[in-house]
């Protein structure tokens, strides 16, 4: 790589870093209760094109985030769980979540400690209001 390209990027990736996550956020986030199958949140990211569900209590909040590759693991292990597994056996117990006065930086973090390609970004309730993927953060640092 070109020394002199390289140098300039860190002052402007250290800029991005601290930029607001509802700069990058996707919102409103498309959820599904804990309640769903794998086969009808399936259904839901097909339709719409998606990789990620933000997953919902029945008070509305945000408990995770479903990605697509953890229905795919269900399937694989056993292909007829889609139709009676529930999405809240595929999510981790602690969900990863930032507030929305988070930076970018810290969504980057958890994503990377918590080994996750998503987050979902709660208000104060723990209601989810976005959601934010690695593809992104590649499209930050990619304006």
């Amino acid at each position: 790589m070109d020394r002199r390209i390289a140098q300039g990027r860190p002052d402007r990736a250290a800029g991005l870093a601290w930029r607001q996550i509802s700069e990058v956020m996707s919102a409103p986030p498309h959820c599904v209760a804990t309640s769903t199958t794998l086969g009808d949140a399936l259904a839901v990211m097909v339709r719409d094109g998606l990789r990620h569900l933000v997953v919902t209590d029945e008070g509305g909040r945000c408990v995770g985030v479903l990605a697509d590759r953890s229905v795919v693991a269900a399937w694989a292990a056993e292909p007829t769980t889609l139709s009676y597994r529930r999405v809240s056996s595929v999510l981790d117990r602690t969900p990863a979540v930032v507030a929305t006065g988070a930076a970018v930086v810290d969504a980057a973090r958890l994503m990377r400690t918590a080994c996750v390609d998503a987050v979902a970004v709660v208000d104060t309730r723990g209601v989810a209001v976005g959601v934010v993927t690695g593809s992104d953060l590649v499209a930050l640092l990619a304006r």
